[in-house]
């Protein structure tokens, strides 16, 4: 009888030790996210405006294991009932003022003059500067 005690009783201590050893993992996750957040470093709210459309961008950027990484997030508008479409051109790079090492590029393009374009989100690619050029065509 005194062997089932000391048998529960162990336990019920190996439950809670558990219990207690992963209480700070999940107290830790967030502080771990929060760090990765303040790693991203982030620009604020830019504007582009040119006859007949306009973008609001921001930058970020990041290095994860001494590799640098760039991201954007942007919206469009176009601005003139023209039956033209405000295009953007999206870019990450490196050396971005010495001659663009172009690591990632895509092209966007909002026709409607009613509202901007639902917010686009580049997602992260190799380089240190992300760039957004806009034209109407």
């Amino acid at each position: 009888m005194l062997s089932r005690k000391r048998i529960a009783l162990a336990a019920a201590g190996l439950a809670l030790a558990g219990g207690l050893a992963a209480a700070p993992a999940a107290i830790a996750a967030p502080v771990a996210h929060e760090a990765q957040a303040a790693a991203n470093k982030c620009s604020g709210w830019k504007e582009i405006h040119i006859n007949g459309g306009s973008a609001k961008y921001k930058e970020c950027t990041k290095k994860v294991n001494g590799t640098s990484y760039a991201s954007g997030a942007f919206y469009l508008w176009d601005t003139k009932h023209d039956g033209k479409a405000v295009q953007a051109y999206a870019e990450t790079d490196y050396n971005h003022w010495y001659g663009d090492d172009v690591t990632w590029q895509h092209f966007y393009s909002w026709a409607d003059d009613t509202h901007h374009s639902p917010e686009i989100i580049t997602g992260w690619h190799r380089g240190n500067d992300f760039g957004l050029v806009i034209e109407l065509k």
